[in-house]
């Protein structure tokens, strides 16, 4: 990471280093500093983090999951969905001195770009940052999911695509000839593709959710999980709501408030749905679903969600043997 100054004008890129350990973060701001990052921050709340992220585009954010005792994973995720700041893209790697898996899923399952788990040299942090320059995971967009693409696999089959999301350290640390504007319109261009593609995932995990629920009906008490899956598809419904506007699929909107409506009536007293109800789940379900994919034979979306429901039944049967 040397020093390139015909290359790159490294004051203009935007790092937070974000944490409460003096110890750690105050060295590695020196570093980055003296290699000509000077305009990095050491924020230590996530409120300040909040509050740096909506003040202009940041480029790199370095942050310890227990700040303020993990808000920061919250943080992170409404950045991803674009709900917070102007670059749902940026460059966000997570530090963590948790050893436990729960606690590695959560800072992992955000959407951070990397993971580094302490304790960590200034030298192996920078080596991180340089990979993110180089050698970035593109982007994949799932119902509540907006990150790297992390199969461990490569070579399973996968419907879903990836993204490459604009990287405005790598633009900058290049020396790319992007202005404030020209940064500002390639990542609305991205955050269009998706939005779209997040809006398509809901439309799946709702006929996906309805096919899991609609079985349960008629044939005993409802469980936890039926009841969770009912609030999960009412959500998920008003969150679509909420997405379409403003997008190619605005005329969706209508179908989404009846279903959201629909599914909340029935969510809030399972046992006295009335079978109206129940029976009017599937039908809008697979329009919403018709309507997110135009292109798509419905035999073949169903049968991807069969397969997914056979995938989740598999893991349910391993998880409780």
């Amino acid at each position: 990471m040397s020093k390139d100054p015909v290359k790159a004008n490294l004051g203009r890129i935007r790092i937070a280093l974000c944490g409460k350990n003096r110890q750690v973060l105050l060295p590695v701001r020196s570093e980055l500093m003296s290699i000509g990052y000077l305009d990095t921050e050491w924020i230590r709340s996530d409120e300040d983090l909040r509050r740096w992220t909506v003040s202009g585009i940041p480029d790199l954010i370095v942050a310890d999951h227990a700040l303020d005792e993990g808000a920061a994973i919250q943080t992170v995720k409404e950045i991803r969905s674009g709900d917070l700041g102007e670059n749902p893209f940026v460059v966000t790697i997570m530090t963590t001195w948790a050893n436990d898996p729960v606690s590695i899923r959560a800072a992992i399952n955000c959407g951070v770009d990397d993971l580094i788990v302490a304790p960590y040299s200034t030298g192996q942090l920078l080596e991180r940052i340089k990979k993110m320059i180089t050698d970035r995971k593109p982007f994949i967009v799932t119902s509540d999911y907006v990150g790297p693409e992390r199969r461990r696999d490569p070579m399973r089959k996968c419907d879903i695509p990836i993204f490459e999301p604009p990287n405005t350290l790598r633009m900058r640390q290049n020396g790319e000839n992007v202005d404030a504007a020209g940064i500002r319109e390639q990542i609305a261009k991205s955050n269009t593709e998706i939005t779209e593609e997040k809006l398509r995932r809901i439309g799946f995990q709702i006929s996906f959710l309805v096919d899991l629920i609609l079985p349960e009906f008629g044939v005993g008490e409802f469980d936890v999980e039926l009841r969770t899956n009912l609030d999960r598809l009412a959500s998920m419904t008003e969150e679509a709501v909420q997405r379409l506007e403003n997008t190619k699929y605005e005329p969706v909107s209508q179908l989404c408030k009846s279903l959201h409506k629909l599914s909340s009536r029935i969510a809030a007293e399972p046992d006295r749905a009335a079978p109206d109800d129940v029976e009017l789940l599937k039908p809008l379900a697979r329009a919403i679903l018709e309507a997110f994919f135009p292109s798509e034979e419905t035999s073949d979306l169903v049968g991807q969600i069969s397969g997914a429901i056979s995938s989740y039944n598999e893991r349910r049967t391993r998880s409780a043997s």
